[in-house]
């Protein structure tokens, strides 16, 4: 049976839950605040391969969204408003004059429900619902977030629906240190995108993606994460690091006909991570504004990196993708797989 066990007390005296998913491989821990992924330990290396907080009170005070789910939208919305019907909606800023990761209605920092007859010892099925009136969008949001371990892979799908015609774009804030110490020295970092979204004000993307091909945002052969950091500091300067889009597409030699792509490959010295989604898009942060106590010692600027699925920034003011329609049922999938290196 799956391990649980209490995570602490939150400050209105609701208690947090840890589930423990465990293989031969990997040990994976999920707390029902925020479903978030609060540990990836490679049994293996005996190594944790994600950044993490020792409680739930960390999670509930600090601003880094480790592992957290994050949404019901994700990433930055311009001007902290959107236009619904006619009617210009303002949300309330949190990001500059942006609205990011949903502000204070972020699911990420709500507690949830666990689906118990649905889990195991190596999955566990989590439920929420936010209302209009929670996070000023359209309608209620129900999502289930279930979290398998499935051999050397850790599959998160998201099922969601909406009361009423609304938006919706979910995703996952986990961030990797596969040497489980220092900062992204020695992490190499491939992408299949062969576009990306370049700024607009405010770290707002432009509406048409633009080709990455002599650019800094070109790892289509594999680049050495902190050396890219530092070569490119200037052009990254007003970022202090990588917190920009992509377009999804295949890494080269690991085409796949399935919908679920595999994106990205974080490799180290010893361990590689592929990165799988069904997203349109992904962010990548290189935790630039990390500042935190986390598990076993401190987290600085690129102490991880966050590789997240999603719809493009601001798509809810733009493209329209994130669109739901009333009672039907979406559904988002990403996969971390992990294979050692000799």
């Amino acid at each position: 049976m799956m391990k649980v066990e209490s995570f602490g007390h939150l400050q209105n005296g609701q208690e947090a839950k840890l589930y423990t998913l465990e293989n031969d491989t990997l040990r994976v821990q999920i707390s029902n605040y925020g479903a978030t992924i609060v540990a990836v330990y490679d049994k293996v290396l005996e190594r944790h391969l994600a950044l993490g907080y020792d409680s739930v009170q960390d999670y509930e005070v600090r601003h880094g969204q480790l592992g957290a789910t994050v949404g019901r939208v994700a990433n930055r919305i311009a001007n902290a408003n959107y236009t619904w019907n006619g009617v210009v909606h303002q949300l309330e800023a949190n990001n500059g004059p942006n609205l990011l990761h949903s502000g204070k209605g972020n699911i990420g920092h709500r507690l949830w429900d666990v689906v118990e007859e649905d889990c195991s010892d190596v999955s566990v099925h989590l439920s929420h619902t936010i209302t209009s009136e929670e996070d000023g969008f359209p309608g209620d949001l129900y999502v289930e977030a279930v979290f398998r371990v499935v051999e050397e892979t850790l599959v998160v799908t998201y099922v969601y629906t909406t009361s009423e015609d609304s938006f919706v774009n979910l995703t996952n804030h986990v961030y990797f240190n596969l040497h489980g110490e220092g900062d992204l020295s020695g992490h190499v970092l491939e992408l299949g995108a062969h576009q990306y979204m370049p700024f607009g004000e405010h770290q707002i993307p432009q509406i048409e993606p633009a080709s990455v091909e002599g650019t800094p945002f070109d790892f289509r052969k594999g680049i050495d994460l902190q050396k890219a950091l530092d070569y490119y500091a200037d052009v990254l300067h007003p970022y202090k690091g990588y917190d920009h889009d992509f377009v999804t597409a295949s890494v080269d030699g690991l085409d796949t006909e399935d919908s679920v792509v595999p994106f990205a490959v974080l490799q180290a010295k010893d361990v590689t991570a592929v990165f799988h989604t069904d997203a349109p898009h992904f962010q990548v942060y290189t935790g630039n504004w990390l500042n935190e106590e986390g598990r076993e010692r401190p987290y600085g600027s690129h102490a991880g990196i966050a590789i997240e699925p999603q719809f493009v920034p601001n798509d809810i003011n733009v493209n329209g993708e994130s669109k739901t329609k009333a009672d039907t049922v979406y559904e988002r999938t990403i996969a971390y797989s992990f294979f050692h290196r000799s």
